[in-house]
């Protein structure tokens, strides 16, 4: 499984590749981890992007995206603090610690 996490927005509106990982190379603990988030959240089964509606040109805005064989899911989110994100932004702290 490869996950690749990127952040774009805030004050600047700088675009950053923050974390890009793959599962094989890891430890059995990290990856197995890893791979147990991505199906907690039901990755492939949430939408392109969520929008919780929180209003502000500065949040920072990530985006996911999780290749497993055939499968690869983008999701897309703006870091507004909002509960429909809230795991989200779990896993994204995690991939930063990790990536």
């Amino acid at each position: 499984m490869n996950i690749s996490l990127k952040r774009s927005g805030g004050f600047a509106g700088l675009q950053e590749n923050l974390a890009n990982i793959d599962t094989a190379k890891l430890p059995a603990s990290e990856a197995q981890r890893l791979e147990q988030s991505v199906q907690g959240l039901g990755f492939f089964d949430l939408p392109a992007a969520i929008s919780a509606g929180g209003v502000g040109a500065d949040f920072f805005r990530y985006e996911i995206t999780v290749v497993q064989g055939e499968r690869r899911h983008s999701v897309a989110f703006a870091d507004d603090d909002s509960p429909a994100t809230a795991q989200l932004r779990g896993f994204v702290e995690t991939l930063i610690a990790m990536g």
